[in-house]
This record gives structure tokens, sequence and C-alpha cells, in this order.
């Protein structure tokens, strides 16, 4: 499975993203806890720079 990161407006990279799910002011994005893919955080439209895929 290939991962993605997100970059903040702030310069904050978050890696090891595996789903980025929009909401209605946000995406949410999923990470692989203890074996399950699961929320690690909800990032507001405004905060979000952009999402890329890792190769």
């Amino acid at each position: 499975m290939s991962h993605m990161t997100a970059e903040l407006s702030d310069g904050t990279e978050i890696d090891g993203v595996h789903e980025v799910v929009e909401g209605s002011n946000g995406v949410h994005l999923k990470r692989e806890v203890d074996g399950e893919i699961r929320r690690a955080a909800y990032i507001p439209y405004p905060q979000l720079t952009y999402v890329y895929q890792n190769r």
C-alpha cells in the first residue's frame, strides 16, 4: 500500500497517511495504528496546503 504526505499551511508535514477522506470543512487523514487504519487527524481546508503520493 502506498503512503501519502500532507503538508499544512504552517509547513508541518504529516507522513504515513494511508487514506484521505473529504469532509464538509476539511479532510480526515487516516494512518495505520496497531494494524488497523484509523483516523489520525482532521485538517480544516484553510490549513491544508496539499497532499501528495510518496514514491
